[in-house]
This record gives C-alpha cells, sequence and structure tokens, in this order.
C-alpha cells in the first residue's frame, strides 16, 4: 500500500488526469440519470392508467330483465346481457394484474314524457373500477355526489341541459320518484348512463317498482382496472378462460401505451449499457495509457523478481483508488449543480426535471468500478505476456 500511494505522488499529474477523468464521467452519468429516471417516471406515471379500463359483460339475444309494465332491459353498448352472479366478480379481483373489480348494473327503457330510452346505472360508490369506467366525485360539476339515502340519483350534464334540469328537482322516472342530487360530467367512459344510483338502489327499483323478473340481480356487467398496460391482455385472457362467450370493451389505447412503455424501458436499458462502455472504454485508455508510461519500469520489477500478479494488483488497486476518489467529487458536483439547475427559472429547463435519487450511488459506483477492473484486464494481460528480457530489449 505504501508503494501504491508512493505511485501516485510520483505521477502526480497523470494521478490527477485519471482523477479528473473519473469525476467527469461520474458528473455527466449522474446528471444523464437524473434526467432520464425523471423523464421514465413520469412518463410511466402518466401511461400506466392509460386505457387500463375493461367493461366486462356476456351478451344475448334476448332480455334477462322482463317486465310486463315498461318495455326495458339490462342494456350493455346497446346489447342485451345475461345477469352475472357477485361470485364472479370475486373469482375476476383475484386475476394477477387485476388492480380493482366492481359490479355494475345498467338498465335501459323508454320514457314517455323524454320519447326516448333514457338508462340508469347501478354503482358501487366506493370502488376505483367504479369511478375510471363509469364516473367519480371529482366528475361533479353541480350539487354532491350519491350518499346513502334510497332517493338520491345523478343525472350526465348533456341530459341535464337537453332536458332542462337542476339540481334538487325531483323526477319521476324508472317508475318511481327520485331527487337530482348531482350533475356530473363523466367525459368519455365505457360505461355511462343517463342517470346514476347506488347499485344497491338500482337493484330495488328494478325488482319493486319496474317488477322485472330475472335469475339473480347481483349486476349485469363487472367494472375492471388492471395494473398496467402490459398486462391487460393477460387479464383478458384469464376472464376468457372464465366467461363463455363474454365480450370486452375497452379503450384500445392501452395497446400503444404498454408499447411505449416498453420503449421507455428498452431506451433506458440501452443509456445505461452505453454508459458502462463509455466507463469501460475510458478506464481501459486510462490503465493503457500508465502501462506504455510506466513500461521500462515494469521491466525494471519483473527482473527484480516482482511477481506478475503483485503488478496487476498494483494496477486494479490504482485504478480503483482514482475512481473511488473521482466519483466522490463527481457526486459531489453533481448534486450541487442539480440543486443550482432545479431552483433556477431557466427557460431551457422550463421542462426538463434533474430529480437526484441516493439510489444513483451505489450504482454508479459499481458501474465504475466494475469498468476499471474489466478495463485493468487489458494492461493485465499484456503484462503477462511480456517478459522483462523483451522490454529492455524494446524500450532500452
Amino acid at each position: 500500500m505504501k508503494y501504491i500511494a508512493k505511485e501516485l505522488r510520483r505521477h502526480l499529474y497523470r494521478t490527477l488526469g485519471g482523477i479528473s477523468g473519473y469525476t467527469l464521467a461520474s458528473f455527466f452519468v449522474l446528471i444523464i440519470l437524473s434526467i432520464s429516471g425523471s423523464n421514465k417516471s413520469g412518463s410511466t406515471g402518466i401511461l400506466q392508467n392509460t386505457g387500463t379500463h375493461l367493461v366486462v359483460y356476456i351478451p344475448t339475444d334476448k332480455s334477462s330483465c322482463k317486465s310486463d309494465l315498461v318495455k326495458g332491459a339490462v342494456i350493455a353498448e346497446g346489447m342485451n346481457t345475461l345477469m352475472l352472479d357477485i361470485d364472479l366478480l370475486y373469482t375476476i379481483e383475484k386475476i394477477a394484474g387485476v388492480k380493482d373489480a366492481a359490479p355494475y348494473l345498467r338498465y335501459e327503457m323508454y320514457h314517455d314524457d323524454y320519447e326516448k330510452y333514457i338508462s340508469i346505472g347501478g354503482i358501487d360508490t366506493t370502488s376505483l373500477a367504479t369511478f375510471t369506467s363509469v364516473c367519480a366525485p371529482s366528475n361533479i360539476v353541480d350539487g354532491r355526489f350519491l350518499s346513502r339515502l334510497d332517493n338520491e340519483i345523478l343525472a350526465e350534464e348533456a341530459f341535464t341541459k337537453a332536458h332542462g334540469l337542476t339540481v334538487g328537482d325531483t323526477l319521476k322516472i324508472f317508475n318511481g320518484r327520485k331527487v337530482l342530487t348531482g350533475i356530473v360530467n363523466s367525459g368519455i367512459k365505457p360505461a355511462k348512463a343517463d342517470f346514476y344510483a347506488t347499485i344497491g338502489n338500482v337493484r330495488y327499483l328494478l325488482q319493486e317498482n319496474l317488477q322485472c323478473q330475472a335469475p339473480g340481480f347481483d349486476m349485469n356487467i363487472v367494472l375492471v382496472e388492471v395494473e398496467d398496460p402490459r398486462v391487460q391482455d393477460h387479464v383478458i385472457g384469464e376472464i376468457r378462460s372464465l366467461m363463455h362467450n363474454f365480450s370486452v370493451s375497452t379503450f384500445m389505447c392501452y395497446e400503444p401505451a404498454y408499447k411505449v412503455m416498453n420503449m421507455i424501458n428498452k431506451t433506458s436499458s440501452g443509456l445505461s449499457l452505453m454508459i458502462f462502455i463509455f466507463l469501460v472504454l475510458f478506464s481501459a485508455k486510462t490503465q493503457l495509457t500508465a502501462i506504455f508510461e510506466r513500461y521500462r519500469e515494469i521491466g525494471i520489477l519483473k527482473s527484480l523478481g516482482w511477481s506478475d500478479s503483485r503488478i496487476s494488483m498494483q494496477i486494479i488497486s490504482i485504478s480503483v483508488i482514482q475512481a473511488t476518489i473521482g466519483l466522490v467529487i463527481g457526486f459531489i458536483l453533481g448534486v450541487v449543480v442539480i440543486n443550482l439547475l432545479n431552483n433556477q427559472n431557466l427557460m431551457l429547463f422550463d421542462y426538463i426535471e434533474f430529480r437526484f435519487k441516493y439510489s444513483f450511488i451505489p450504482i454508479v459506483f459499481l458501474l465504475s468500478v466494475t469498468g476499471a477492473l474489466i478495463a485493468s484486464m487489458f494492461p493485465i494481460y499484456r503484462i503477462f505476456r511480456t517478459k522483462a528480457g523483451d522490454i529492455f530489449n524494446r524500450y532500452m
């Protein structure tokens, strides 16, 4: 160790050059990782919830909810559907990749006053799948969301504007009276209806007010929210094995979403590989330059009885020490610069976020040290192949 320290001091400019190289390398690697990590996190966070909503039902050519009072049926996307048992919902919830699942009961009937078919959706007001596929408290534009009261109902904003409805109106619909407590604008969602009420209230409405006769009144649609667009095909395949002749309605934007996410992951992996290759090449160049400068000295050491292994360990130790010192300085400089850039209102960085994570430190350190060790193999191989006499004949 004393000889290594002496060697580092004796060739001070070469040592400082090696340290400065590692300093610059670690500094730029940290900046690149901070930007790419931020972009990856932000992009993935947005895409991870893109198109992850499924509406699952079983279409049929006959009405599953017959009533002598009115003309209506349980409907999904304009098709008659079968009633589904709640046990199916619990089974779907257990499928790997399913984030949430909720029951949904959608009924459609002709209303004489409106001279058109109107629809009502029975929802679970606490479920994420309901919020993403039907409506959510955040969609309220007037009034409030549903509570546990039996006579409450929500309406879509477009419907209320078309028919002059306001919050507080008592509506005679679905063979009963309901109070309009809130108006929602749910946007583009796969399971919208004109009106919404709690699923328990809609079940009661169909059985008691409309006297619909059907085997079971749990639901006719299962709302499914998956964890990630990349697992959506897997979830659909698993549901297919549970339900025969089922149909799935979903936003097909999940396909480009998971393709972009895969591209981002591959880009990040490629960038990491390029960084590693750069560190290996940089270290190799530094080590080979040092070997050429010390070639005659190495020949003297070999002639004095120093083994190839001892000389090789000296080269590796010098490389690791320079890398460690350079990395420490580079990280300190990088953290200071990142904080300065984040705190400055510069137009150049309006759309760039430098997000430093302490987890970068062991990653870059491991890459740098590994690169230094791999790079050391080139000069070590040259030392093992060359005899002391050959060195003297060539350089003396």
